[in-house]
């Protein structure tokens, strides 16, 4: 392969933040089919004394379930964004055959690809969350511009299992 070098500058804002990392992968851990079943044991548990302090902790789960990712993760999204300062600036976000990197006036790192533990796309954005490192946030439309998209996909793909699949082990 030849060698290649893809840097974009991104400015994440504290909505963005929270829509990127407050997505639960496509296939839902705890889906419709297994809340009613439990919701149904949970009601019967409240039907006699020696059982309602189950039922009622039974229910109380499902229901913090259930709100976690509309209600929960947003908040906690928002939380890590306003702690992570170097998130505040347009931070510069590159790839290559060799590394991954970002880089500002606060914060200079970079890995390789190696140290990749997972990435995802979204709308607009290729994500690749390095183990050592922020994650790295590549425009899509540029990378496409650029003719570069298939090979830094094929890197992500080759390095580490995109989010919500399960690796191979």
């Amino acid at each position: 392969m030849s060698e290649f070098r893809f840097e974009n500058t991104v400015t994440i804002t504290e909505s963005r933040f929270a829509e990127l990392w407050s997505a639960l992968p496509p296939r839902r851990l705890f889906g419709v089919s297994k809340v009613i079943p439990l919701a149904a044991v949970g009601i019967l548990l409240l039907l006699t004394k020696y059982t309602l302090l189950l039922g009622v902790v039974l229910l109380g789960l499902i229901v913090v379930l259930v709100l976690l990712p509309e209600k929960i993760f947003p908040v906690i999204s928002r939380s890590i964004f306003r702690k992570h300062k170097y998130l505040r600036d347009a931070n510069t976000y590159g790839v290559s055959l060799e590394r991954l990197w970002i880089r500002s006036h606060n914060i200079e790192a970079s890995v390789s690809w190696s140290m990749l533990v997972t990435w995802r796309e979204t709308a607009d954005l290729l994500v690749l969350s390095p183990s050592g490192i922020p994650p790295i946030y590549l425009s899509l439309a540029r990378l496409r511009e650029e003719g570069l998209y298939g090979r830094v996909r094929a890197l992500a793909a080759s390095n580490a299992p995109e989010y919500g699949t399960r690796p191979e082990w």
